[in-house]
């Protein structure tokens, strides 16, 4: 999912992915003139383990 400006700008981008063992992997990037500004990593085990990362400055998943 996108979330734009008036303009019609990409400003922030979400995406989640459930993988065949049932791990679920959730990225949020938020964009500033079409370049990533942060991007946080979400993953989330068939435990209900979850661990978080999240980056400044670069884009590491798309």
């Amino acid at each position: 999912m996108q979330t734009r400006n008036s303009k019609g700008e990409v400003v922030a981008e979400q995406n989640v992915s459930i993988t065949k063992d049932g791990t679920v992997v959730s990225v949020n990037t938020m964009f500033d003139h079409g370049k990533p500004v942060s991007q946080t990593i979400a993953v989330r085990d068939d435990s209900g383990n979850v661990r978080t990362e999240t980056v400044l400055g670069g884009k590491l998943l798309p």
